[in-house]
């Protein structure tokens, strides 16, 4: 009878929300073999699988992760059947082909955090200076409880001075730096000037140094192929998504789009965070677009991880980047 009751009551609580644990009875069977502390961790999650309700049943494993926020530490126990979602980690067997992955991550060797939500279909990836070890997908009824956990790794990663790159850019954003964004038309996406708005209630600390709009593109090509590529455009136009930088003395904030560059007509309700604590990066560097020539990439690393940031030329944007590199030379 109580392990009828323990799959019944797993099966029970089962939804597209991420929920809080407090307690080892409230964990999912499948891990509950692994030694928490809950009186240390300072917050406990568990993530539920992307399957509708329907589909679930009593015997299944319904949860893909657990996610434990220490106050050094990041774990991370990812469900090992399916496809996993946290790679090259050791693994824990339950017996009979079951188990889980085990990620541990230094949260003072996080380089990296991006929360990215396109309608229901929510991501979030911690990295390191040796790539991306954490990657968790979830329903965006949880997107609360995940910006939650966001501004957590925020505050307790990249606790380190600055890097010499984080130091340009906070020495090319200072001048700029101002606690809110006017929404003037065709410079700033109002919804991240939103959502900018609702992260500077949570961390008063954090300013704006630069915001763009949405832009569509076209290519400059010569030739038949360049022909045929304008017409592919115009019937499927390629758009620059808004962007706007944001940072305390700790960390630089971007918030924009689930993709920089989406091609099509379908309006893009989508939104991300990206936060890259100013300890972190060791290299900035600027390029041209290939295809594109109203836009810059600026491309930040910090080893193994980098991340592309295409930019509209000539704009707020593109000066704080440029100005950060010149700082570097």
């Amino acid at each position: 009878m109580k392990n009828a009751f323990a799959l019944g009551s797993e099966y029970d609580r089962f939804g597209p929300w991420i929920d809080k644990v407090t307690q080892r009875e409230d964990l999912p069977r499948l891990y509950r073999d692994y030694p928490i502390d809950f009186g240390v961790e300072r917050l406990v999650l568990k993530v539920p699988r992307n399957i509708t309700r329907r589909n679930a049943t009593p015997e299944m494993d319904l949860y893909d992760h657990v996610i434990m926020l220490g106050q050094e530490e990041l774990t991370v126990l990812s469900r090992r059947l399916g496809r996993p979602s946290i790679e090259g980690s050791p693994a824990t067997d339950m017996g009979h082909g079951r188990g889980y992955h085990v990620v541990t991550v230094q949260l003072s060797d996080v380089v990296a955090i991006r929360d990215a939500l396109n309608l229901l279909d929510g991501r979030l990836s911690v990295s390191t200076s040796e790539g991306t070890p954490v990657k968790i997908a979830y329903h965006g009824a949880a997107v609360d409880v995940v910006t939650n956990m966001v501004g957590l790794l925020r505050q307790s990663s990249g606790t380190g001075p600055a890097s010499t790159v984080g130091s340009a850019l906070l020495a090319a954003g200072a001048p700029l730096a101002r606690p809110a964004m006017a929404q003037q038309r065709g410079t700033v996406d109002p919804f991240l000037a939103t959502a900018f708005l609702e992260a500077h209630i949570a961390n008063p600390h954090l300013s704006v140094w630069a915001a763009h709009g949405s832009r569509r593109l076209s290519l400059s090509g010569e030739g038949l192929q360049g022909a045929v590529q304008r017409l592919k455009h115009a019937i499927s136009p390629m758009t620059l998504h808004g962007a706007l930088f944001a940072a305390d003395d700790a960390a630089m904030g971007i918030f924009g789009r689930h993709a920089w560059l989406l091609r099509g007509r379908v309006p893009n309700y989508s939104r991300s965070h990206l936060v890259i604590p100013l300890s972190a990066p060791d290299r900035l560097e600027l390029a041209p677009h290939p295809l594109y020539a109203d836009v810059v990439v600026a491309t930040i690393g910090a080893g193994k991880w980098k991340q592309a940031l295409p930019v509209p030329r000539g704009s707020a944007a593109e000066q704080l980047l440029r100005d950060a590199v010149g700082k570097l030379s």
